[in-house]
């Protein structure tokens, strides 16, 4: 009555329908399709959450609640007694005929509050640990400048002592956010950290361009691409 079949595969978590309101409250309509009263009761959210809280969600458990409320009422009739389908008689109709089940339901309802909690806690953890986490790409630009950095200091320094760590340093830095693809060599980047630190601007190597010809041998030029 209250098992799961075994199934082949992957896990499936054959009680997470459990935990889905709207979907209870759905069935908990299609119940109150069939009812035994002389005035017959419309779906509340008392009413709802009521039996949610007995049959822990659970339809097995909540179909033979709804038979037990149905047949108390009759039975209560038959004795000259109208019942009130309230959230007290509720309870006590599941306390009657349930009494043992309640415990264990309570417990599978701790059970999945905690974890719902943890899944709660471990996705904010996650999301803050993402918030502050380094991108890969950051993580690897700073181990590139760090390894550039050792290597133009021992040279800058071999060659002029008056220069500290700190002032190469931070004139490493300015040449290398010029260099974002990472293409300067390490002397290549020394030479612009001198130039900055004795205040001279690197000139830029001109580009080869392909001389223009003379007026006077523009035929000559034409025909030879030609």
């Amino acid at each position: 009555m209250l098992r799961n079949a075994r199934r082949a595969g992957d896990f499936i978590d054959a009680s997470a329908y459990t935990t889905d309101k709207d979907y209870f409250n759905m069935l908990v309509n299609m119940l109150l399709t069939w009812q035994w009263l002389d005035t017959p009761i419309q779906w509340s959210k008392e009413l709802s959450d009521t039996l949610y809280e007995c049959s822990g969600g659970i339809i097995n458990m909540l179909i033979w609640l709804y038979k037990w409320i149905m047949l108390e009422y009759i039975d209560s009739k038959s004795k000259g007694k109208i019942e009130t389908i309230d959230k007290k008689f509720i309870v006590r109709v599941n306390n009657k005929h349930f009494k043992q089940l309640k415990g264990a339901i309570d417990i599978v309802n701790q059970a999945r509050t905690e974890e719902l909690e943890d899944e709660r806690i471990l996705t904010i953890a996650e999301e803050e640990k993402n918030k502050y986490q380094m991108p890969e790409s950051n993580i690897s630009n700073m181990v590139y400048e760090s390894k550039m950095m050792t290597k133009v200091i021992d040279l800058g320094r071999e060659i002029y002592v008056e220069f500290d760590s700190d002032s190469i340093g931070r004139a490493t830095r300015m040449v290398l956010g010029e260099d974002v693809n990472h293409r300067l060599k390490p002397h290549e980047v020394a030479k612009q950290v001198i130039a900055i630190l004795n205040e001279e601007p690197v000139k830029p190597k001109r580009k080869a361009t392909r001389r223009t010809p003379a007026s006077k041998n523009i035929c000559d030029y034409i025909t030879d691409d030609n």
